[in-house]
């Protein structure tokens, strides 16, 4: 009996390596290039980018002036970084690049002046919230998940042909989501926030697209214990081209659930983007489906342009309001456009002038003034343009102001009072409409673990496994598919800030026939294929100290 319980009790698992080198606190860890590079950041906004075959650093720079928020991989040149002094971050980071960068940790000397990878780009954005970024590429593929698909030593692509991705960034309203495209840098979707809930900041997002319509979606979690998915629009189909101006699109929200009483920590969604994942300063792990959307979008481009308004919120206004364009003034009056500089197109209906110049010829005969044509601008609105007759209001004060502004404190007259009473066109991109039809939807799975504090959730890349780092220095592997408990890695003494997953890969490429390398240099090579085939889980602590472990 006593060998049948000493043989179904497993031993505790152990780190199959620890790094050391950071002097802070540890806020992002992520193993990239086919599972040869580890990179890591900490608190002071140092950035040590680590061989996994020899354990060793093979770059070090301070990528920021504070915090790392998070890293991603672009390509298989690139590397992004996000830091807490306001600021996002592109460098290249090359094979033959790591010859020529330091390798002095920062614990063993931070004041050491240190060369830094060449800066592609660099991004304001807003940092208050601690929310790290997204990305994904634009394009329908499967090198959404953000892995690179190329050997570490294939040569860069030029720019020109680079793969454009979208970043994911809190917006400067807190509780809006800014979506900036790449390497153009221009703000290709807002998502606004949402309607009629008191959702609080973002607090996490993730980009991804939808594997039944190919739609782009952001996933927000909210210090509300909210999380809502919103669709952007269609991603681009594998090899067109990115459009030459592209348009800000406002985000559409398609599902909003609370499965947390506090705030959301992370989330993460499954490789085919039809689930994904919650994780709360509560003890709750939520699993949510994504709703099935249409394909090519679910509403029509609206562009916000600052010359065109979305049509939503063009049927709220008076069907017989219309805009004064292009009127022609004399020596002794301006009238201006009222709507600034947007220029219009002049009117081909004959009766729309034969009424305008009647009514132009009345005002002209009662203030002898000389004014010329009028025309109106939006033509789908009102077939011809007329003028009510309505008195002139009482207070000057609702008068709308087509010229200079003036210093007498008379009542309008003349074209001014008959216009006084005209709603003011809205000047600026106006709110979207809410969206009445979507409720709160109870989350698809939910689970209470029974421990708080449960952050940077990841789902591994073959979709079977969860991790997730704890405030009580624990990592703990879930079961994606029940939300069960697995494993629980215990062996930093503070808390979890950061964790993640290796990529699973399908296939380690063998060396070639003509492989002439010495025995010394094959070695290692099949050393390296070895490691890239393992199942890495890594994890960063409040310790400084980063542990790497091999489970499943």
């Amino acid at each position: 009996m006593a060998t049948e319980r000493q043989s179904s009790s497993l031993p505790p698992a152990q780190p199959s390596y620890i790094f050391r080198g950071h002097a802070a606190h540890i806020h992002s860890v992520q193993i990239v290039r086919r599972n040869s590079r580890l990179v890591t950041g900490d608190a002071d906004g140092w950035v040590v980018y680590w061989n996994l075959e020899s354990k060793r650093p093979v770059a070090v720079w301070k990528a920021h002036d504070a915090a790392i928020l998070g890293t991603a991989e672009w390509g298989s040149d690139k590397l992004v970084t996000h830091g807490r002094d306001n600021s996002l971050r592109i460098w290249q980071i090359r094979a033959a690049d790591e010859l020529s960068l330091s390798r002095i940790l920062p614990a063993d000397s931070a004041s050491t002046p240190r060369p830094k990878p060449w800066l592609l780009h660099s991004l304001p954005v807003n940092t208050l919230n601690f929310c790290s970024f997204s990305m994904c590429h634009e394009r329908c593929s499967s090198s959404n998940s953000g892995h690179g698909r190329t050997e570490l030593d294939e040569p860069k692509a030029p720019p020109e042909t680079c793969e454009p991705v979208l970043v994911a960034v809190p917006s400067r309203d807190d509780r809006k989501i800014e979506v900036y495209r790449f390497p153009e840098e221009q703000l290709a979707y807002v998502v606004p926030r949402v309607q009629l809930l008191e959702t609080g900041m973002v607090m996490a997002v993730k980009l991804t697209h939808s594997s039944s319509s190919k739609n782009i979606i952001a996933i927000a979690g909210y210090e509300g214990g909210y999380t809502a998915v919103h669709i952007l629009g269609p991603g681009l189909p594998q090899g067109s081209q990115a459009p030459v101006q592209p348009v800000m699109q406002l985000a559409r929200t398609v599902y909003i659930s609370k499965p947390h009483s506090q705030p959301v920590l992370s989330l993460d969604a499954s490789p085919d983007s039809t689930l994904y994942y919650t994780s709360s300063a509560d003890a709750a792990i939520a699993a949510h489906r994504v709703p099935d959307l249409p394909s090519g979008g679910p509403f029509e481009d609206r562009p916000i342009d600052g010359t065109r308004i979305a049509d939503a919120s063009r049927t709220s206004l008076d069907s017989e309001t219309c805009s004064i364009k292009d009127v022609p003034h004399s020596s002794d009056a301006k009238i201006s456009d009222h709507m600034g500089n947007t220029s219009s197109r002049k009117s081909t209906t004959s009766s729309s002038s034969v009424r305008a110049q009647s009514s132009i010829n009345e005002i002209r005969d009662s203030e002898k003034r000389g004014v010329g044509e009028v025309e109106a601008t939006d033509k789908t609105s009102i077939d011809a343009l007329t003028f009510p007759k309505k008195g002139p209001p009482t207070p000057p004060s609702t008068s709308l102001s087509l010229g200079q502004p003036s210093t007498t404190t008379s009542k309008p007259s003349g074209l001014s009072s008959l216009l006084a009473t005209a709603p003011e066109q809205p000047r600026i991109k106006p709110k979207p409409p809410p969206d009445a039809s979507i409720t709160v939807l109870p989350p698809y799975r939910i689970t209470h673990t029974k421990h708080a504090g449960q952050q940077s959730l990841h789902v591994r890349s073959d979709g079977r496994l969860l991790v997730t780092g704890g405030w009580d220095s624990r990592v703990r592997i879930y079961s994606t598919k029940s939300l069960k408990q697995l494993a629980v890695l215990k062996w930093h003494n503070e808390g979890v800030y950061a964790v993640g997953f290796g990529e699973i890969l399908e296939e380690v490429p063998a060396p070639s026939s003509t492989d002439n390398g010495t025995g010394l240099i094959k070695l290692q090579r099949q050393r390296e294929r070895q490691l890239q085939s393992k199942h890495w889980v890594v994890a960063g602590s409040k310790d400084g100290k980063v542990s790497l472990w091999e489970v499943y």
